[in-house]
């Protein structure tokens, strides 16, 4: 496996693996009097049915898949936010890993159903 598949997997883990399942466990929660973000979302999840909770932690997955698609894609070279107008060396272990770190990222995101 390539270093920047390496890069990719470890962070598609941490995303989809590990903080998803977080935001459902919290989210799935019993409602309670919580004002926090996490208390006023389960809150409002808990007047749907399963099906429609389902389709918002989906939603939830989708939103994190295009933010970290954002990032990568800026580290790769291929997308510009405003004021950034310049390149970036991205390394890891001594080798320069950037240029296709989205289309890895976006390839794990479609195998795993996250834009259907």
């Amino acid at each position: 496996m390539n270093l920047d598949e390496q890069v990719v997997n470890a962070i598609f883990k941490e995303l989809f693996e590990d903080n998803s399942e977080r935001y459902r466990q919290s989210l799935s929660k019993p409602v309670n009097n919580d004002t926090d973000t996490y208390g006023k979302a389960r809150n409002a999840l808990a007047n749907l049915s399963q099906a429609e909770k389902e389709c918002i932690f989906k939603f939830i997955d989708l939103a994190i898949a295009d933010s970290a698609s954002v990032i990568l894609s800026t580290l790769d070279g291929s997308n510009y936010p405003d004021n950034i107008d310049g390149d970036f060396i991205v390394t890891y272990k001594d080798d320069e890993i950037q240029g296709s770190l989205q289309d890895i990222f976006i390839e794990k995101a479609e195998s795993k159903g996250i834009y259907n």
